[in-house]
């Protein structure tokens, strides 16, 4: 018989909603009004197409947790512990190497309380159904041998780069086909390593049904940010 899947816990799926909508506020912060961001985001961002990549980035994730949020079962959401986990770790890491470059007061707490706070409440999210016991790994639909081991492959790739420009981002800063900072250089690389930790998945995870959802994230925020350039060159 196969294994059907758990419901998620009421508070998660306020927390998950709350990403959401987070997320989807500064994707429309970004994309929308990106010569403003003194104004309306956490510090600037200059030029304006960094801050329209950013939030290229911030709505792909904010359509993908939405989507799985929306299903309301464990399972599925599962791979978004591991990506949210990292992302907020080396964004958090990002923040304390770049403390002057943010707005201080309420939108910087609130900018912790995002990358601190609900990174941990994710963790805690998986702690908790996994030690259910009721939790399914059941396989109905195997990742095939070649779709795992290129997914690991890249995500191992990603992983490497991002952390090595995270630690010396200014030969990339130094190549960036147009102007950019070590703080936005960390951020996007913070971002591709978080997708890179959600390819390595794919090894822990062997249902596609529950891993197809980490190939729509990079293939939306690969094709918004690809639209964000276009529209910038045009």
């Amino acid at each position: 018989m196969r294994a059907t899947n758990h419901p998620m816990s009421p508070f998660m799926k306020v927390v998950f909603w709350f990403v959401a909508a987070n997320a989807l506020v500064g994707a429309i912060s970004l994309i929308f009004f990106p010569g403003d961001t003194a104004r309306l985001f956490f510090w600037e961002i200059k030029p304006p197409i960094n801050a329209a990549l950013f939030g290229a980035l911030y709505l792909g994730g904010a359509a993908i947790v939405a989507m799985v949020t929306y299903r309301g079962q464990w399972e599925p959401a599962r791979f978004l512990i591991p990506i949210l986990v990292s992302a907020g770790a080396l964004i958090s890491v990002t923040t304390l190497l770049h403390l002057d470059r943010f707005t201080p007061g309420l939108r910087f707490v609130y900018w912790l309380v995002i990358y601190v706070g609900a990174p941990l409440l994710a963790l805690l999210f998986y702690i908790q159904h996994e030690r259910s016991g009721a939790a399914n790994w059941t396989i109905t639909r195997p990742v095939t041998r070649a779709t795992r081991t290129l997914a690991v492959a890249v995500g191992a790739v990603l992983v490497v780069l991002g952390i090595l420009v995270l630690i010396w981002p200014e030969p990339v800063v130094a190549q960036w086909p147009w102007p950019i900072t070590p703080l936005m250089v960390r951020i996007f690389a913070s971002w591709f390593s978080a997708f890179g930790v959600g390819l390595l998945w794919f090894w822990i995870e062997r249902d596609w049904e529950r891993v197809r959802h980490i190939a729509d994230l990079m293939i939306a925020a690969a094709g918004l940010d690809l639209l964000m350039v276009f529209i910038a060159v045009i």
